[in-house]
């Protein structure tokens, strides 16, 4: 395969597995006017639905299908607070003997299967986050700053999980 087909490959089974665990999935998403990064989920913390939002977990996904993908300058950003790192298995030995896997990054790859699978897990064990944004303006960039999002339950804005038509 070549570079483009293994990351439209790692992006289908990127959005399959956050559509699958995440209330809030959008892709090319700009946090910033300098930073794009290939999937933000959200999900929401405990509590009332305020707590709730405020304490939610926002996980950053980067997909990188090569080496020059990686080494490219382009998109690693690892904002969020969790951080993936979705590439092949042969590309995260790589980065992993050289010594470039980004630090507090989760490296997942597919399996024989195809399911996206825990390689390498370099996260910070004393810190809970590198998100720099507050609630409000991630779930902003989500909504209104993406190329596309995927809203996966109305439980996130409805409580009692009523749907409203709109």
């Amino acid at each position: 395969m070549n570079r483009k087909d293994v990351t439209a490959d790692l992006s289908e089974k990127v959005a399959k597995k956050l559509r699958r665990q995440f209330a809030i999935v959008a892709q090319e998403v700009w946090v910033d006017p300098d930073h794009r990064v290939d999937f933000v989920a959200f999900s929401p913390g405990s509590g009332g639905r305020n707590a709730a939002l405020e304490h939610g977990k926002f996980v950053f996904v980067e997909v990188k299908s090569c080496m020059a993908d990686f080494k490219s300058g382009h998109g690693l950003t690892f904002l969020g607070d969790e951080n993936w790192l979705v590439c092949p298995r042969d590309l995260a030995h790589e980065l992993y003997d050289e010594r470039l896997l980004p630090f507090g990054v989760q490296v997942y790859c597919p399996d024989n299967g195809g399911a996206l699978r825990l390689t390498y897990d370099l996260r910070m064990q004393a810190a809970k986050s590198l998100r720099e944004d507050s609630t409000l303006c991630l779930l902003w960039a989500m909504l209104m700053d993406s190329y596309s999002r995927w809203r996966t339950t109305w439980d996130v804005f409805n409580e009692t999980g009523e749907s409203y038509d709109l």
